[in-house]
């Protein structure tokens, strides 16, 4: 077993549950509720609001089965370059829209999800 892909693994659960959690709360319900936008956009943001949960969820199975030597290293290799540019896409976002990093989280479960993953080709 590879503990860094495991790390990686737990990790992306946790950024998927947070994301469904507190996120559905704080996002995907006052998206929905909102009157100021149209069937087009509400729904589409809406639709990509699934499609993270289900990207999170496949992180956390690739890491999972790399972990368990059940998945490919390239599996591993590909699972770590998408959290890591997650990571450098939520960072760019606050800096171009001058976003409190607090209110933006994203970078501070992809930054440790993509360094365990790193570690975990390392090893």
């Amino acid at each position: 077993m590879n503990g860094w892909f495991l790390g990686a693994a737990a990790i992306a659960v946790l950024t998927c549950v947070i994301h469904v959690w507190l996120g559905g709360r704080e996002v995907a319900q006052p998206l929905l509720a909102s009157g100021g936008l149209g069937k087009v956009p509400k729904f589409t943001n809406y639709y990509c609001w699934h499609l993270v949960t289900i990207v999170l969820a496949g992180l956390a199975l690739a890491f999972g089965l790399v972990a368990w030597h059940a998945g490919s290293r390239d599996l591993g290799a590909f699972a770590t370059g998408c959290a890591g540019l997650f990571a450098l896409w939520s960072l760019a976002m606050i800096r171009r829209f001058r976003l409190r990093p607090t209110h933006f989280p994203q970078w501070a479960l992809f930054i440790p999800m993509a360094a365990c993953g790193a570690l975990g080709l390392w090893w």
